[in-house]
């Protein structure tokens, strides 16, 4: 592993000179992955030679100045689809596998993709479209053959291409919690500014396992283009069924997840511990361990060794985006030896605004504010300008106008700048108006209500001019007496006046936000 020392981040300006980058130590493992349960490494100089093997052979088949839709569960060949895609100069479009046959079908033809790379699971959606030039993942040792052959005959057409690093490289097409997916253009410079003021905000050591969806920004920056970087072996999960086996196999000391991940690991901790009658030993034990802490004796990776260990026993470092966390599940792993450092982004802004540093988090906060980008509050959203946000919306001049003002990106984020951290609210769109002026921000009622015991999920929203919060609980005993005890410490018009249970869950994005 090359570790390189924060604050030092090497610079690139560009997607192409990230791979050189990693190859500077070219029998350094770069990938891990399972195929029929046996792990496959790959090295980094094998992974330049692929991307370029591919890269000629997309030229070869006419791919020049294209834009290539790409879907498919998380793999290597995803990644190297994606990396010989742009280091030559052609445009990428992820497409999320979650969505609708019809969604995907009408995002191929919105971005106006000519070409499709796909896993050989999706080969129902390549035959619905044929009018493209297709290319399947399991063919992909033919592909790299061919392309090998063409650079020993002498095509280096793909080796030399220049990247220009203002260019289009990436359509991103957005899964907000509202409204129509716009398709968010993203530059190489965009990456290359926002992963390498990242790495400089958090201190990254050892293996990661990348685990979210890889056409998800949040995934692809911080699991690939970062660990690329920092020079760290990425070992691949490329499905959430085999995510307990996948920890234990891999032993990431590194992870980039979304709440969701987090709040379920923490659960199962304690389901684990309830199932084999330690959960009393395990409170006992975290008593202890916090004493001892006080009075600078830790010994937390010891004496939760068989807890640590169903994460693979190295696992030290989770960075949670992509939605808000409750502070209690940061505490809550602090305890067991495990940092979790919260993070903010928006796909248009490649996606990392801030991140909380190893050593300094501030509570509460989303981070510290990243170099690469400046950001200021304007009536209460918070807006960002800098060297990562996008060049705007895919042929959406619209859409575009309303997201800027005097050059700054508005995030429609609710929110306040302390001490060059930035404090997250709530969502502008999301804002309850009450009919006696006062605003109230549905998420700062719903990060207290997510407190209570036994609340899965809720959903705060105004009903005739009252507050009414919807819960989902594996138990409603005491719920509403714990409401009752919150609102007393609330402002009138900010208590919840009704409360309403559901039998199942909300709806959620692909990126598991509740659809409001």
């Amino acid at each position: 592993m090359t570790d390189y020392p924060l604050n030092k981040t090497p610079h690139i300006e560009n997607l192409k000179e990230l791979v050189n980058l990693r190859t500077a130590m070219p029998n350094e493992i770069a990938f891990m992955y399972k195929k029929k349960k046996e792990i496959v490494k790959v090295t980094a100089e094998q992974f330049k030679t692929d991307i370029q093997s591919f890269g000629a052979y997309l030229y070869g088949s006419g791919i020049k100045n294209s834009k290539v839709a790409l879907i498919g569960e998380n793999s290597y060949r995803w990644i190297l689809s994606y990396f010989a895609v742009v280091n030559g100069g052609n445009i990428i479009v992820p497409i999320d596998k979650e969505l609708s046959d019809e969604d995907i079908a009408d995002l191929i033809k919105q971005s106006g993709a000519n070409a499709l790379i796909y896993a050989d699971t999706y080969s129902d959606i390549a035959e619905s479209h044929k009018d493209l030039k297709l290319f399947n993942m399991n063919d992909f040792d033919e592909y790299i053959a061919k392309g090998n052959e063409l650079t020993a005959n002498g095509n280096t057409d793909f080796i030399d291409y220049e990247i220009d690093n203002e260019k289009l490289c990436s359509i991103i097409y957005t899964s907000g919690t509202t409204g129509k997916p716009k398709g968010v253009m993203l530059s190489h410079k965009s990456f290359a500014a926002d992963i390498i003021s990242s790495c400089e905000n958090v201190y990254i050591a050892g293996q990661s396992m990348l685990t979210l969806p890889l056409n998800h920004t949040f995934a692809f920056s911080t699991s690939v283009l970062s660990m690329l970087l920092k020079g760290v072996t990425i070992s691949i999960n490329s499905s959430l069924r085999t995510f307990k086996q996948d920890l234990k196999d891999f032993k990431p000391q590194n992870m980039f997840l979304v709440p969701l991940y987090v709040e379920t690991m923490y659960k199962n901790i304690w389901t684990t511990a309830e199932e084999q009658g330690k959960d009393r030993l395990l409170k006992t034990m975290l008593k202890i361990s916090n004493a001892l802490r006080r009075v600078g004796i830790d010994i937390r990776r010891k004496v939760f060794k068989s807890v640590l260990d169903a994460f693979g026993g190295e696992l030290d470092l989770i960075v949670s985006g992509g939605a808000p966390i409750n502070e209690q599940y940061i505490k809550c792993f602090d305890e067991l030896g495990i940092t979790v450092l919260n993070g903010y982004g928006i796909t248009e802004c490649a996606p990392v605004v801030a991140v909380n540093r190893n050593k300094a988090p501030v509570k509460d906060s989303v981070g510290l504010v990243l170099s690469c980008n400046e950001i200021k509050e304007k009536d209460g959203e918070i807006l960002v300008r800098g060297d990562n946000v996008m060049l705007g919306y895919y042929e959406d001049e619209s859409a575009t106008k309303d997201a800027f003002e005097d050059g700054w990106f508005k995030t429609g984020d609710l929110g306040y700048i302390e001490n060059n951290h930035l404090f997250i609210t709530g969502r502008k769109k999301n804002l309850i108006i009450l009919s006696n002026g006062k605003n109230v921000s549905p998420e700062e009622l719903e990060e207290k209500i997510q407190r209570i015991e036994n609340v899965i999920e809720v959903l705060v929203y105004s009903e005739n001019d009252i507050i009414t919060a919807e819960i989902y609980a594996e138990n409603t005993e005491n719920i509403k007496e714990k409401i009752n005890e919150l609102n007393k410490t609330l402002p009138l018009y900010k208590q919840v006046q009704n409360i309403k249970f559901r039998d199942t869950e909300f709806n959620k994005t692909t990126t598991k936000k509740i659809k409001r």
